[in-house]
């Protein structure tokens, strides 16, 4: 190796000045703020590659040896897919208990994909716990129970891909509730008087019910009835669709794949090996496009009697043979949202809780903000103006029509309306999503000019084609089963 000459590295000195010895010299690097710090070193890569037992051994080194009096902020605990993990569950809780001792701010856990981490070993008691952020891992009744009385400070609770055996939780800190794709076996309630943000995304077997949420601002519930069933038994794909919570401990809520359709496994809508458009061109999936509604209302703008139902005006959803009467939990979901001034309610058509709780809907007087469905969007809009008359003071009103070509019976919707005019003031934009060729939107657009809603309001955002999407989807499904056979 060349040896580096730093004879002349620095400043020179000028004749009779005298250098510095070590002990004299400036310790610039620790004049750096401790966040700056904290921040310089997050990139250093403490333990690369090794044998399990050696990664063991150093985390034991480097965490349990250190002193009780010196705090731990974060610790994000990731596992291996892989099968020679470097530690065990023995060894997740040992650490996830060495954190808490040493007055943990911050706890982020990614358990086995196959093999949720039980945290048996774990007792969730802290006065300093403010995050707590796990995935792939089993909450039972002692863990639920625990980070109902035993974490006072408790303010962030990200579940994703969890399994939740337990009844509830209780919490008076608690602010924000993520639940991403938990499987709940009981009937499980949270109570959180002082929640200010609910996501709820595609829940398995059943609907959590939610009790004394007088706090609440941001709501957002996303519903597949198809995984909603005693019968129906979840198992993580290697393929995540969602990928891992983020690791950035002070991330904001939009780093979450939030919308309609996310909370839709997009494997069960197409086949995304197939690029093949089968001559129908830019059509088939052109880029998404804002348009004012007086910019494409040309035709439609009479008495409201011109449009064809020809093809695409039915009540679309999907069906996979889920028995929809085995649908369970749930109960109250909307009369617990009532004092949101923002909601996203997303599902597709026929789907039955929020359907079913319509018959049990507040008026929201503080809702600014509503997002919808395509389950709301059947039988002549009868949903869509039942929440409309409960919406007196709503400003702002985002549509999401996914027009599909598989039908399925719609839910009906638990109540019936006395008259179909509503009457919302306020609104200043309505935004509605859909593809070119469903004529729904005119529809809706002579809805809002009969209640008051005039046409400069109205913003369509179009998609390519749902038919033609739909002809390639079964063009594309009946290429691979004969390439299946043909292998």
């Amino acid at each position: 190796m060349r040896r580096t000459n730093t004879k002349n590295l620095g400043p020179r000195r000028r004749a009779g000045e005298t250098s510095r010895s070590d002990s004299e010299a400036a310790d610039r690097l620790s004049a750096l703020p401790d966040a700056l710090l904290h921040h310089i070193m997050s990139f250093l890569k403490a333990w690369r590659d090794g044998a399990p037992s050696e990664l063991r051994d150093f985390v034991n080194c480097l965490f349990l040896f250190r002193d009780l009096s010196a705090p731990v902020v974060t610790l994000r605990l990731r596992s291996s897919d892989e099968d020679d993990e470097a530690f065990d569950d023995d060894d997740a809780d040992t650490w996830i208990m060495a954190a808490l001792k040493r007055r943990a701010q911050v706890i982020h856990v990614v358990g086995h994909r196959k093999f949720p981490a039980p945290l048996d070993g774990v007792s969730f008691v802290s006065c300093h716990l403010r995050v707590l952020k796990l995935s792939y891992a089993r909450l039972d009744r002692g863990i639920l129970r625990q980070l109902s009385s035993g974490c006072p400070s408790l303010e962030e609770l990200d579940l994703k891909d969890c399994l939740v055996a337990g009844n509830g939780i209780e919490s008076a800190s608690l602010k924000t509730l993520i639940m991403l794709k938990c499987t709940i076996h009981l009937d499980f309630s949270v109570a959180a008087p002082n929640l200010v943000l609910l996501r709820l995304i595609t829940p398995y077997v059943r609907v959590p019910s939610f009790k004394n949420l007088g706090s609440l601002v941001t709501g957002t519930v996303i519903l597949d009835d198809c995984f909603l069933s005693v019968d129906f038994g979840h198992g993580s794909d290697d393929d995540d669709e969602f990928g891992e919570t983020t690791d950035d401990d002070n991330d904001k809520i939009d780093n979450y794949k939030i919308g309609y359709g996310h909370g839709l496994p997009p494997k069960r809508y197409a086949l995304h090996g197939y690029k093949d458009k089968y001559g129908y061109g830019g059509d088939i999936d052109r880029d998404e496009t804002t348009y004012k509604y007086s910019d494409i209302a040309s035709g439609y703008l009479g008495d409201g009697q011109n449009f064809s139902k020809e093809g695409n005006y039915h009540d679309y959803g999907e069906n996979y043979g889920c028995n929809y009467s085995t649908v369970l939990g749930g109960c109250n979901i909307l009369d617990s949202l009532s004092s949101a001034t923002s909601l996203e309610l997303l599902a597709d058509a026929g789907e039955v809780v929020l359907s079913r709780e319509l018959k049990r809907c507040p008026t929201f007087i503080n809702q600014k903000t509503l997002s919808l469905g395509e389950w709301c969007m059947a039988t002549d809009f009868d949903a869509l103006i039942f929440l409309l008359q409960h919406s007196p003071n709503i400003e702002r009103l985002f549509l999401h029509l996914k027009l599909n070509f598989n039908t399925r019976e719609p839910s009906k919707t638990g109540t019936e309306l006395e008259e179909r005019s509503f009457t919302c003031n306020h609104v200043r934009i309505v935004k509605i999503k859909c593809s070119d060729d469903d004529v729904r939107v005119h529809m809706l657009a002579h809805l809002f000019m009969a209640n008051g809603i005039s046409l400069e309001k109205i913003y369509v955002r179009r998609s390519g084609s749902a038919y033609l999407r739909d002809q390639q989807s079964m063009r594309d499904l009946a290429k691979h089963e004969l390439d299946f056979w043909r292998e």
